[in-house]
Parts: structure tokens; sequence; C-alpha cells
């Protein structure tokens, strides 16, 4: 294991990192995010943070329907970083919904550190298509 220094204190609203070529989407922590770990005001206490987001390829056929989209995603964060996710508020569109999770299932996370070690924790995430 790396030696990783403490993860400092995630905003409430936070920019994802863009990835290569996909339209252009937002995913921000929700209003609703329940985090298992007190706010971090002590050494050593963060809240989990993503390290990768990769997004859906939307094929042509959804661009339309998921243009402004939101769905709104319930993530377990382990303590390793790996995820278990669900859709909690999906789309309209089963087939959209199915593409989303399969891209969630792939993000990754710096866990959440309570006492300067990684915790398991969740946090609701609004995923928004902008389709270009």
């Amino acid at each position: 294991m790396q030696n990783v220094p403490p993860a400092q204190p995630t905003p409430a609203m936070q920019e994802p990192k863009t990835a290569a070529e996909p339209p252009a989407r937002a995913a921000v922590p929700s209003d609703e995010s329940a985090t298992a770990i007190p706010s971090a005001k002590s050494s050593g206490d963060a809240a989990a943070h993503s390290i990768s987001q990769p997004l859906p390829e939307l094929p042509d056929d959804l661009r339309e329907q998921a243009y402004q989209t939101v769905a709104t995603a319930r993530f377990a964060i382990h303590a390793d970083g790996s995820v278990d996710v669900d859709l909690i508020k999906p789309t309209p569109n089963p087939r959209l919904n199915q593409l989303l999770l399969e891209a969630l299932r792939k993000w990754r996370f710096f866990p959440a550190m309570q006492a300067g070690h990684p915790v398991e924790s969740r946090q609701d995430i609004r995923v928004h298509f902008n389709v270009n």
C-alpha cells in the first residue's frame, strides 16, 4: 500500500474530471449526500472524493433523450476506493440507465478517512447529461 497524504475536505459542489471526447457532462455531490463520517474538521478526517469518473459514450439514438437529463446515483465507497453503486433517481430511459450504471461502476474514489485510516462511506451524486 502506498503512503498517500490525507485528502483535503471536498467542497459541497465539485467540478468533475473531464473525460476525453465524450459529450460534456458534470457530476456533483447531491444536497442529499449522506456520508458515513463526520465533517472533516479534526486531523486525519476527510470525506471521500472521486479520482476517476468515466462516463458513458452515448449512441446517437440516445443523445436527444439524454439532453439535460439528470440521474442520482448512490455510491457505497469501500476503504480501498472501489464502489458499489445504485441509481436512486434513474432517468426515464432504461437503456440510458443501464449505460450509466455500467460507467458508474468503473468510478474510483480516494476513500473517506477517519483518524488517518480509510473507512467505508456513502455518497449520493447527481449526474447531469449536457449533450453537445
